[in-house]
């Protein structure tokens, strides 16, 4: 199955760079020039958007290859599934779900502006084993990692193979971090990878995450997230990242933190709206 889609014409936006000189202002008696040298400079680094990306996922035992195309925005542009036999179940263009062929397997792919995520929910019976993902990070070839998904009751574990990068790309393997419960009811592990290349960073999250339903049964979840974002480098040391001046920018800090509960609602608010443009929220599907 491949789901078409029309791409949203995108809109160029053209930034005039303007250079205001102000003439020297000579003071009576006083010949000299007084010049200001604005010693601020600041570089923007694109945020890698790779145009397809190829994750393998540990299901059913055979394994789901999920070619997934995107626009310059991030927005799903195409699907393929191979096998094709899953039927969709919601479709939109940042997020499309998918119900397996077994009835009770969803897979989930999300994608927006600075990240693409899949995921596969389902029974520890049709979950785990050897998944890959792969896709041209930095536009100057392949990154593929594999790795393996394992679940010993609700500990899961993940281990990454042979990472395989173009010259340029460096691929640095973070130590697992696993988690449990006190009761044994559910665990997590993640691994990261971070991506480098020159200035350009970018992270791919794997994630598996096991725990008992309501009913008694193992539940599992096994996820593959791109993530990156713009980085800013300020030159001044006298102001942050975004260019303000630094004991301004402490005021502001600490007016925003004097207000109390009214403040802290906004900022749990953000979170909110953060962990949904990263898609770390919900989607809409169990566990």
């Amino acid at each position: 199955m491949r789901l078409a889609r029309r791409r949203k014409p995108l809109i160029a936006t053209l930034a005039a760079a303007m250079v205001l000189t102000l003439p020297g202002v000579a003071l009576a008696h006083d010949t000299t020039d007084t010049t200001t040298t604005d010693t601020a400079t600041t570089e923007e680094v694109p945020t890698p958007e790779p145009a397809e990306v190829l994750s393998t996922l540990p299901v059913l035992g055979a394994g789901l290859n999920i070619t997934i195309g995107r626009d310059d925005q991030g927005a799903i542009s195409s699907i393929a599934l191979d096998p094709d036999t899953a039927t969709v179940v919601k479709e939109g263009d940042h997020r499309v779900i998918f119900l397996l062929a077994d009835g009770n397997t969803q897979v989930v792919v999300k994608s927006g502006k600075g990240f693409v995520q899949t995921t596969v929910r389902g029974d520890a019976t049709s979950v785990g084993g050897d998944g890959a993902w792969s896709a041209d990070v930095f536009g100057n070839g392949l990154v593929t990692v594999p790795y393996n998904v394992s679940f010993d009751g609700t500990t899961p574990t993940i281990s990454v193979g042979g990472v395989t990068t173009p010259a340029d790309v460096t691929a640095e393997v973070g130590d697992p971090k696993t988690k449990t419960s006190d009761d044994g009811d559910k665990g997590y592990t993640k691994v990261k990878v971070k991506l480098t290349f020159g200035d350009q960073t970018a992270t791919l999250s794997l994630k598996a995450k096991a725990y008992i339903d309501d009913d008694g049964a193992t539940k599992v979840k096994v996820s593959a997230t791109l993530s990156s974002r713009d980085r800013v480098k300020c030159h001044d040391e006298g102001r942050d990242h975004d260019g303000r001046d630094r004991d301004s920018a402490a005021k502001d800090w600490k007016s925003d933190r004097s207000s109390g509960d009214r403040n802290r609602g906004d900022h749990e608010k953000w979170h909110g709206d953060r962990d949904s443009r990263r898609g770390d929220g919900g989607d809409g599907v169990g566990g």
